[in-house]
């Protein structure tokens, strides 16, 4: 007999009420249980995506989800470490901005705990460019603690730390043929296992903004930055991070407080304005060429420029740095310098070695 209660609570939201912590522990429980229904699943996450989740229900399922996680052991590290990532699916083909921003900062001397996966709208997902500078995506939590002490960085691979999503996978595909996206789309990057107290976060639907924001907040984050980069061409009306290619709508808490959701353009880190094209990432390959022409500084100025907005924001959110300019001036000191090159060169002879 089945007993989700999965048909209560979805004529309880299809009704427009809002679920109690309570209720959103049990739909999980009922989501991520491979006995539950998938038509009960799917008709629960259409009412929810139909209704909207209030900002309160959003925060309870990032908790929720964060809950059930494995645990990766990094508790000593969590408490001064940033993360730094966005939602995808903004289908705008860019270079991995946030994942090579992760290096550079790492490279500074910040603790980075970054949460990531494969590739699954683009080309070239973190994962993948992780893994071909020589770390592992299923390392012991030996080595995870070792990267930290000796490279300020470690992967977490979602996949390993959160196998219930599994059980949710096909009902979301499914939902995505029929045009239906729902909070899974932008909830990936704020469930990271290890729970650094800092985060910058882009997301691809400026909607969820202020919700993201709360969330973090509510969830024990010290400081963190939301952003969306507003565009407009062609199929692509924004970016899910921050960049030198329009406004840049963000809202935050912490080392960068924000005053609801504030514009901010490229010349708020004195920088100058470019074009989406310059962002433009590819595969694999094409990507690490890309990655050897920053370190390099042989790229677009559009491409450093945001490499060097997002790297100063994370530095200033960390309180590596007292302000943004500070941050741009250790960002590109790092890259002058031959730091980060250097950092990644020995990152990969650190994992080849353990």
């Amino acid at each position: 007999m089945n007993s989700s209660p999965l048909p209560e609570l979805t004529l309880s939201v299809t009704q427009g009420h809002e679920l109690t912590y309570e209720q959103i522990s049990q739909s999980i429980d009922s989501l991520i249980g491979p006995e539950t229904i998938e038509s009960e699943k799917l008709l629960f996450l259409k009412a929810m995506s139909e209704k909207g989740e209030t900002a309160s229900e959003f925060s309870h399922y990032v908790n929720g989800f964060r809950n059930r996680s494995i645990d990766p052991g990094l508790e000593a590290f969590s408490p001064h470490a940033i993360d730094l990532c966005g939602t995808g699916g903004d289908k705008a083909g860019s270079f991995n901005v946030s994942t090579f921003v992760s290096f550079l900062v790492a490279s500074g001397g910040v603790d980075v705990i970054k949460h990531g996966n494969r590739s699954i709208s683009s080309k070239c997902g973190s994962a993948d460019l992780i893994e071909a500078i020589g770390i592992p995506l299923a390392p012991s939590k030996h080595i995870l603690v070792e990267g930290l002490k000796a490279l300020n960085f470690s992967f977490l691979f979602a996949p390993q730390y959160h196998p219930a999503f599994k059980h949710i996978a096909p009902i979301r595909k499914k939902l995505a043929e029929q045009g239906i996206l729902t909070f899974f789309n932008v909830m990936g990057p704020m469930i990271n296992p290890a729970r650094p107290a800092h985060q910058l976060v882009g997301t691809y639907n400026p909607a969820y903004l202020e919700r993201m924001m709360q969330a973090l907040e509510n969830n024990g984050l010290n400081s963190a930055l939301v952003a969306h980069c507003v565009i407009e061409r062609d199929e692509v009306k924004g970016v899910d991070e921050l960049t030198a290619c329009g406004e840049n709508l963000v809202t935050g808490f912490g080392k960068i407080k924000t005053d609801g959701v504030e514009s901010w353009s490229a010349e708020k880190w004195g920088q100058n304005n470019a074009c989406l094209s310059e962002l433009a990432g590819g595969d694999l390959d094409q990507n690490l060429k890309i990655m050897e022409n920053i370190l390099g500084r042989n790229c677009s100025a559009g491409l450093l420029s945001t490499i060097l907005i997002n790297a100063s924001t994370a530095f200033k959110l960390c309180g590596k740095v007292g302000s943004l300019g500070e941050g741009i001036e250790l960002a590109e000191s790092l890259i002058v310098d031959g730091k980060t090159k250097k950092w990644i060169e020995k990152t990969y002879s650190f994992f080849q070695q353990s």
